[in-house]
């Protein structure tokens, strides 16, 4: 019985890695990843991004041009991250980073977004995003193929 449950075990892990491909989160491998741990989930992500954008001095780089889509993964990088990234090349962020295929190190949380004006009246409804905050430049790498 108990080299059955081994065997089940390495059968399970196999299956796991494989749904990862090179180990790298995906969109649809990391929703089910925050379902089974709501808390977070650390480990590398992998998304093309198709949008960009800009809030507070942080980088939004989106794996859907919709950024309320239910299925984007959002990557959230600080601003000096960010110069650091492009340090010494001659691109705008849109030219580096738009249709790339990214990936980063970082931990993944479902975020809720709610909209307020400047009052702190709502002005719309909620709605979740599954944000992957990176620390630096190191956890970064951009696929420019």
């Amino acid at each position: 019985m108990r080299a059955f449950q081994t065997l089940f075990a390495l059968s399970f892990l196999t299956f796991a890695l494989t749904a990862c491909g090179s180990g790298a989160y995906t969109p649809e491998t990391v929703f089910t990843a925050l379902n089974n741990d709501p808390s977070g989930v650390v480990g590398k992500f992998r998304i093309t991004v198709r949008r960009v954008g800009w809030y507070n001095d942080t980088l939004f780089l989106m794996s859907d041009p919709n950024y309320q889509a239910s299925h984007i993964l959002i990557v959230m990088v600080r601003g000096d991250t960010v110069r650091d990234i492009l340090q010494g090349k001659n691109q705008t962020v849109q030219q580096y980073f738009l249709n790339r295929e990214i990936q980063v190190s970082g931990l993944a949380r479902r975020r809720r977004v709610v909209s307020k004006d400047s009052a702190g009246n709502l002005t719309g409804p909620s709605y979740y995003q599954t944000r992957i905050f990176v620390g630096n430049a190191e956890d970064f790498e951009v696929s420019h193929e």
